[in-house]
């Protein structure tokens, strides 16, 4: 994952070279236990079959930062409804005792690196205020 998110972030062309440093710094400056991230875990990746949930789609996985996963997960949720990503958020955070300030440490990272997949449904101008407000020029 890091090695996956130290690329992207130092191919963003968006935000200036004192910034794209902040941020690599800052991702450098992370210790974590490596764990298995989906990389991409939203509600198209599920699959319900009888009474279970299938996780399809782990092209994107990677040993990483489950905290990066969790940001990602409500990233990718808060794009269409922040109601939803403040739940799955509250019940990660209950479910698994990790802080919601543990998890946006992450924020812009994963803000740099979506904006660095130049997705067309995504805003680009909301991933960038992410990145000013949590790492400031």
């Amino acid at each position: 994952m890091n090695e996956k998110l130290y690329r992207q972030i130092n191919s963003l062309n968006q935000i200036d070279d004192n910034q794209k440093s902040n941020l690599l710094k800052k991702l450098e400056s992370f210790t974590y236990e490596n764990k298995l991230c989906h990389g991409d875990f939203h509600l198209f990746n599920l699959i319900k079959k009888d009474n279970q949930v299938l996780v399809i789609d782990w092209v994107d996985s990677s040993a990483g930062d489950v905290r990066a996963d969790i940001y990602r997960t409500y990233l990718l949720f808060s794009q269409f409804s922040l109601e939803l990503a403040e739940v799955y958020l509250q019940l990660y955070c209950e479910k698994s005792g990790l802080l919601r300030s543990e998890i946006f440490q992450w924020a812009p990272i994963i803000a740099g690196a979506r904006l660095s997949e130049s997705v067309s449904t995504e805003n680009s101008e909301r991933l960038l205020e992410i990145i000013n407000h949590y790492c400031p020029l």
